[in-house]
């Protein structure tokens, strides 16, 4: 097999042996493959620099099996993010990952992806932009969650209330134990691409999330377990501060 110059977006890397890279990547043609950055590493490397997380890139390959060897990658744009931009096209590159099968071509998560990266590099809440990816995601891989209607039909009311189970679907009326509540409006936002305010982002993140777990599986994503460590430091240096100063 060989491909030339495919558009790419690198989702990950890794070192291999002394100078050399494993480079995960999500082609718009042919889906996530893995391949062998042959001298990747070493200083003078004509690909140094190219193969960073989260670029968008053409990409060449030749060979067969489970990894390919790289041939040629010409760079296309890189995306500058820093803190909930980062770990969120983190999050959502992790999910394509996990949720996708080498060689099994997707174009709509690409193209979905790589609007949610540019829309982060561009200032767009992270905690916004993500949740309209996981809904690309979803649909696009067959577990698509059916926003304009509950599972007997009746047509979505933005100012109704209804409760979402991961077996038994949407419903109208309050949640029960195992079901998660969302407003009319978050379901119509969610449809529509716009959240109308705070509580329907907090409302769809927690559905998506929902919704994602059955086929995440038990393993935690990496992004996630870094995301909370964050969390968890900075909230204690919070803490250590608040010490200090009642302490002063």
């Amino acid at each position: 097999m060989r491909v030339e110059l495919s558009p790419a977006l690198i989702l990950h890397r890794r070192p291999w042996r002394d100078t050399s890279l494993i480079v995960e990547a999500f082609s718009r043609e042919h889906g996530r493959i893995g391949a062998v950055a042959k001298g990747a590493r070493r200083v003078k490397s004509r690909w140094r620099g190219l193969l960073e997380p989260l670029s968008a890139v053409a990409l060449s390959w030749s060979g067969r099996g489970e990894l390919y060897t790289l041939t040629g990658v010409e760079y296309v744009r890189g995306h500058s993010l820093s803190g909930n931009a980062l770990m969120g096209g983190l999050y959502a590159a992790e999910l394509v990952l996990r949720l996708t099968a080498r060689d099994d071509p997707h174009a709509r998560i690409h193209d979905s992806l790589a609007a949610l990266l540019a829309a982060l590099a561009e200032g767009a809440p992270a905690i916004v932009g993500l949740r309209f990816f996981e809904r690309d995601l979803l649909d696009e891989l067959g577990y698509g969650l059916n926003l304009a209607e509950t599972d007997a039909g009746e047509a979505v009311a933005a100012d109704a209330e209804y409760a979402w189970h991961a077996e038994h679907g949407l419903r109208r009326g309050a949640p029960c134990a195992g079901e998660i509540a969302v407003a009319g409006r978050t379901l119509a936002g969610l449809n529509a691409g716009r959240l109308p305010d705070r509580e329907s982002i907090r409302q769809a993140r927690d559905l998506m999330q929902a919704a994602l777990a059955p086929h995440i599986g038990p393993k935690p994503l990496k992004s996630v377990a870094t995301l909370q460590a964050m969390q968890q430091f900075a909230g204690g240096a919070r803490r250590g501060e608040s010490d200090a100063g009642d302490s002063s």
